[in-house]
């Protein structure tokens, strides 16, 4: 069989990604399936069928081996979920947060039972990597919350347990030698040298694509680069392997030594950028990849990328397979089957009837990108760049230009000699790369956002059909034609839906003891803040998820002193046209800022904005009433509305003539009650559509 590895590996792969999906019962069904078809199909077709029934049985092993992983590894952890418990382990790393604390990872013992790796929260101490810890404290899961889904961040990491309330951190310094720690202390000296020698936002950009740090960049500095297309550079993988090893191979393949030498003296740096880079599934998987494809020629054996990266799955996987779920892992292996495989396979297809030009083969190779790794971005991003191919053929030369610099400066040890000319061109790159985002993100139709269903159904769609077209006419210029014309259509499609949609929706959040709403009319939306600002990031992730960028009225009800410079911050990349406080605050006026008291209103672009007094607000939609209220209030509601919301947290019997009402009780849960009582989860999102019929859902 040719190919062998890939075939298996790329099986394994899809076994192991659907197995993710379900239960044990039906993995190991699936898995005992699969395998008894596969010998099947072995005895009824003989030798003819042996590729098929390899293909089956490896998909088959990866099904049951993420059902064994998940029954006696998995379930053997988390069964102290809400237990107290005492941890004796190693401190594996550690992030500091401001206020004094510290996040650390814990490889130990829990119990003296089961071996795991946990998180900790906890007061900072001068604890390092390698150094032994003893935690006591409750063990709890981690839990997805609207803005960050923590624990299937987490699990697909090998992180199921977090300690929370910790009642005893005891650590002991290690006294011997720690490469890790070493490398990391390394690795801070050169930020400090970056720092000393770049200007903030260069700062920023250099660790990011150094060390995939990217706590120094601002947030709409993250999105811009994201809708440009170039995030991916953010997170450190196999982009920034590949010119690592580029450039030492360069180097060493002049020097007179024997290949076996080279070999082994381009894994230490190779090893050292990936202890740098923090040991991310993505580096780890580009560091298999290289061994491979470098040494290959030790054993006389040809380099196929294909086959190094079903290897590279396999090794990856095959004692963490929920790893399957973390979202760098499968860009990374969709960017590189898409460069080493897809797209050299398009090119030789076209190249039968013409040549090609080198920016010609760039642009279908970036296109091939955009596309294998599209249906993984609907999986766990808010929005997609369409602007991606174009951007990346601008913006990848100077980011490997920054890399390359950064490169040089840390393997010279941040000498000043070498390090502050470096670091003043690399400046200015950044600064270019920072301004062709800032241009590329700002334009509404350079992404696509990826929160309403008629988005995914529309994505669906548009890779089915081409899809098809391949199948039916296995023509590869008329099936790129057809990918371009039918992103373009999806394009279109998407932002006039937006824009002819009827429906009015509240979307109602809680952080703490934080509350906010967005509601959301057509191509705008009004943002209502109850409490100090701690849901603002809740809020600008649905108006981003919904492509929303403009807001008629920002409304801070309560704790403006607070919430206004969060709101400065985190509506930057929006349109905001007005900001209302209650007459309370009008020491804190500036820009655009109206002060209301009791009845009175505003009048938005597509809806009316009343207020009762400081507890009682409606917004009236398309002859839609949408109130949000107090239990304390003193208001009394009209014979009808579509859908009212109470925001303080407490029970209430209040129960007025509206379609549905949606309490947040103490625990930010949202409840329908009247006619219908149904459990809608934390956030929730009560949608009155253009027939005047309601529904509601957890966000």
């Amino acid at each position: 069989m040719v190919r062998k590895m890939a075939y298996i590996g790329s099986s394994y792969l899809i076994g192991l990604f659907f197995a993710s999906f379900l239960d044990i019962g039906a993995n190991i069904l699936a898995s005992v399936s699969a395998i008894v078809v596969s010998v099947t199909v072995l005895i009824l077709f003989g030798r003819k069928s042996v590729k098929v029934s390899v293909c089956i049985i490896s998909a088959a092993f990866a099904m049951l081996l993420y059902g064994l992983y998940d029954c006696f590894v998995y379930r053997n952890i988390v069964k102290y979920d809400g237990c107290e418990v005492e941890i004796n382990g190693v401190i594996t790393d550690y992030s500091e947060y401001g206020g004094d604390k510290t996040a650390y990872t814990v490889k130990g013992v829990i119990n003296g039972d089961v071996t795991a790796a946990v998180s900790c929260y906890t007061n900072s101490t001068y604890a390092e990597i390698g150094d032994s810890v003893t935690i006591r404290g409750t063990a709890a899961m981690l839990k997805n919350s609207y803005t960050f889904p923590a624990k299937d961040y987490y699990k697909a990491k090998g992180i199921f347990l977090r300690i929370n309330k910790v009642k005893n951190f005891e650590y002991t310094s290690s006294k011997g030698f720690s490469a890790k720690r070493t490398l990391y202390a390394y690795r801070d000296k050169i930020i400090g040298v970056i720092g000393s020698n770049m200007n903030t936002d260069g700062k920023a950009v250099m660790e990011a694509m150094l060390f995939g740090d990217k706590s120094e960049l601002e947030s709409s500095q993250k999105t811009l680069m994201y809708r440009a297309g170039i995030g991916h550079l953010m997170a450190v993988s196999g982009v920034h392997l590949s010119v690592v090893c580029s450039f030492f191979w360069i180097f060493l393949s002049r020097l007179p030594f024997n290949k076996y030498l080279r070999f082994g003296l381009l894994l230490v740096p190779m090893l050292c950028f990936t202890a740098m880079a923090g040991f991310s599934n993505s580096v780890i998987r580009s560091a298999v990849m290289m061994t491979i494809v470098y040494g290959a020629s030790l054993f006389r054996r040809r380099a196929d990328v294909f086959n190094s990266l079903g290897i590279s799955v396999i090794i990856l996987t095959i004692l963490t397979p929920f790893a399957v779920r973390d979202a760098s892992f499968l860009l990374s292996v969709g960017g590189v089957f898409a460069i080493g495989v897809a797209a050299p396979a398009i090119i030789r297809v076209i190249e039968q009837k013409r040549e090609l030009g080198n920016f010609t083969k760039s642009i279908v190779t970036s296109v091939c990108v955009t596309l294998m790794i599209f249906p993984v971005t609907i999986l766990f991003f808010d929005e997609v760049s369409v602007m991606s191919p174009l951007s990346n053929l601008l913006l990848m030369p100077l980011c490997e230009l920054i890399l390359v610099g950064g490169i040089i400066v840390a393997l010279t040890g941040g000498v000043s000699v070498i390090a502050v000319p470096v670091l003043k061109i690399c400046e200015a790159l950044c600064g270019m790369v920072l301004m062709v985002s800032k241009f590329i993100g700002r334009l509404h139709f350079s992404y696509i956002p990826l929160g309403s269903d008629f988005v995914k159904l529309s994505a669906a769609f548009s890779v089915i059909l081409v899809a098809a077209l391949f199948l039916m006419t296995r023509k590869a210029e008329i099936t790129a034609a057809a990918a371009a014309v039918v992103l373009m259509f999806a394009i279109v499609s998407v932002n006039l839906y937006r824009l002819v949609s009827t429906d009015v929706s509240a979307a109602v959040f809680r952080d703490g003891s934080s509350a906010a709403a967005v509601v959301h009319y057509g191509k705008s939306a009004s943002i209502i803040d109850f409490d100090g600002g701690g849901a603002a990031s809740s809020a600008v992730k649905y108006l981003n998820r919904n492509g929303i960028y403009k807001i008629d009225c920002l409304i801070l009800n309560s704790g403006a002193n607070t919430s206004l410079p969060i709101y400065n911050e985190a509506l930057e990349l929006f349109d905001l046209s007005a900001v209302m406080l209650p007459e309370r605050d009008k020491s804190l006026a500036a820009g655009d800022c109206y002060f209301y008291n009791d009845s009175q209103y505003f009048d938005a672009s597509d809806c009316t904005i009343y207020f009762y007094n400081e507890s009682v607000i409606k917004i009236r939609c398309r002859d839609n009433d949408i109130i949000f209220y107090t239990a304390d209030s003193e208001y009394d509601f009209p014979d009808s509305c579509s859908a009212a919301v109470r925001y303080d947290g407490t029970s209430s019997d209040i129960d007025p003539d509206c379609g549905i009402i949606a309490v947040m009780n103490e625990k930010g849960e949202a409840v329908a009650v009247k006619d219908r009582t149904v459990y809608i989860g934390e956030n929730v999102r009560i949608t009155v559509n253009g027939n005047g019929a309601i529904s509601s859902e957890a966000l």
